[in-house]
């Protein structure tokens, strides 16, 4: 009796966990499809489509392929792109570079250049490394770090509603 217990209060909290990742990757997809409406591109990046990369989080980059399959921003149509390899990471519009590979944000920096690219994490700290937004669990809520001097330095406008949406703002 005491192991079937034991078991499913095992199989209960992984459900619940895995539940809260799935609840947490579909808010991430939901704010990275958002910042799409906030942002503005130099001209030459509003001619094909329209690309966001994920670096390292395939449920995110599942969900946000979902989600945006019928979008599109302005004229362009919406490509999502994946990558576990950094090298292969090339002109995109939004990068979000999970967790798990945030260690190689210098070098995801480097590649990206001076393009105008919107970078996004989700680890504490990276807002001060180079990224314009970095995720953050607040009061069991996520939300968001905005830095507006990362986005300027990019050549990125910004909509002032976004500094009104961001728990934090940096200049």
């Amino acid at each position: 009796m005491n192991k079937n217990i034991i078991l499913w209060v095992l199989l209960f909290t992984g459900f619940h966990i895995n539940n809260l990742q799935a609840q947490e990757d579909k808010y991430i997809s939901l704010f990275l499809y958002n910042f799409t409406k906030h942002f503005d591109w130099p001209d030459e990046y509003k001619l094909g489509d329209f690309i966001i990369d994920v670096v390292g989080h395939e449920s995110v980059f599942m969900k946000l392929k979902e989600l945006t399959a019928t979008k599109k921003v302005g004229d362009q149509s919406i490509v999502i792109r994946n990558y576990t390899d950094i090298t292969m990471i090339g002109k995109c519009h939004i990068l979000f570079v999970g967790h798990w590979q945030s260690r190689f944000l210098p070098q995801i920096l480097e590649r990206i250049g001076n393009r105008p690219t919107l970078i996004v994490t989700e680890k504490e700290g990276l807002i001060n490394e180079g990224s314009a937004i970095n995720f953050i669990i607040k009061e069991g809520a996520i939300k968001f770090e905005f830095k507006k001097s990362n986005a300027l330095k990019y050549g990125l406008k910004f909509d002032p509603r976004i500094v009104e949406m961001a728990e934090t703002v940096y200049e």
